[in-house]
């Protein structure tokens, strides 16, 4: 018999303050409005799913105009403006022309936090054939070379800053060779991994974050138990505790239900609070995998919560009652505060009742649709 899950799609409630830029379904990069939730796809057209990102911002300026004197060069280094369609659609394609040798293109950054980990990410892409380019800067002399096709690519690099003051650049000094490729939309963010793109025109960028909440008063989900299935498809790094799910009545300091992620122990944590006291803090071994998709499952009634990886399930003690008063549920972030999963969600449904363990892995194994 199917499990006839409820895909929660049209439950979902997006806040965010800015409009943000992510790929459609035709492979074109385009602007998505404030508060509207960002399905995403990749180079080929299939669906990423649901995107949810934390604020970040863009620290170079003029990101798409390498003609502005912001953007330094070397002699043996030529910029052509509207040179070619750029990946979202609009002719604003940078053409650089390296000569022979160590050339380089390059913008002089300050006020970098010292010691903290910054992505630096850009589109590129060879005039034809392949190209040689060595991209780096951030921490002095950091050489990451990459190999570039006809086709675009976002490539890039993250390492630790060593002062407050860097130059992320461009430059052949690796191959040595001469090169001519296309460029777009130069990115560096104070992160371990590069988010979606941020176009800067003369001050640093800035997104605000994804809130994702779910309304629970239009009669779909029921009090007392219920099963809770996701695919989350993490980033390639991330650093701190985020958030998968939670479940709470008017804050996660009352009455709640928390799944979350701990990047430093590499565990699933889950809390139950009630009546303002901790009831099950308990965490799942076995890791999750970044860059990729891991399905998970939270089943719960009135007196057991499970929660199911591929890895097994992990049921809390009984002898409690679950609350019933729960009124938010939220998705990747928490009251686009903290936590934000940085990554994609897809599948997200629910099941009006506690399905048992063999089901739960069944469903984390790709079984059972």
């Amino acid at each position: 018999m199917a499990m006839r899950f409820l895909p929660l799609t049209d439950y979902l409630q997006v806040s965010r303050a800015s409009s943000t830029l992510a790929r459609n379904e035709n492979g074109v990069i385009a602007s998505i409005g404030a508060n509207q939730p960002v399905f995403e796809f990749d180079g080929d057209g299939r669906a990423l799913g649901l995107r949810i990102e934390g604020a970040s911002a863009n620290l170079l300026r003029h990101s798409c105009d390498f003609t502005h004197a912001m953007w330094e060069k070397s002699s043996g280094v030529t910029v052509q403006p509207n040179a070619g369609t750029a990946p979202d659609g609009s002719n604003t394609a940078t053409q650089i022309d390296f000569a022979d040798g160590a050339a380089n293109l390059y913008q002089r950054v300050d006020n970098l936090a010292s010691g903290t980990v910054h992505a630096f990410a850009i589109w590129m892409r060879a005039v034809s054939g392949t190209a040689d380019i060595t991209l780096g800067g951030v921490n002095g002399p950091s050489q990451h070379a990459v190999t570039l096709g006809e086709t675009w690519q976002r490539v890039g690099f993250a390492e630790v800053a060593s002062s407050t003051s860097r130059y992320p650049k461009i430059s052949t000094v690796l191959s040595g060779a001469g090169a001519s490729v296309l460029v777009w939309n130069a990115q560096l963010e104070a992160s371990p991994v590069a988010s979606s793109d941020m176009v800067s025109n003369g001050i640093p960028a800035a997104r605000n974050g994804d809130d994702v909440m779910l309304d629970l008063t239009t009669g779909w989900f029921k009090p007392g138990g219920g099963t809770l299935f996701f695919d989350v498809c993490l980033p390639a790094a991330w650093q701190g505790i985020w958030r998968v799910m939670q479940l709470y009545s008017a804050s996660l300091n009352d009455d709640h239900l928390d799944l979350g992620y701990d990047s430093a122990a590499n565990q699933l944590r889950i809390s139950l609070r009630k009546g303002g006291q901790q009831i099950v803090t308990q965490s799942l071994y076995g890791s999750l995998n970044p860059g990729t998709g891991n399905r998970l499952a939270i089943a719960f009634d009135d007196d057991e919560i499970a929660v199911a990886t591929i890895n097994g399930v992990l049921t809390s003690p009984g002898g409690f009652a679950l609350p019933r008063n729960f009124s938010h549920l939220r998705i990747g972030s928490y009251g686009g505060a903290s936590g934000f999963l940085n990554g994609y969600v897809r599948g997200l449904s629910y099941w009006p009742g506690r399905l048992n363990d063999a089901r739960l892995l069944d469903l984390c194994a790709g079984g059972a649709a």
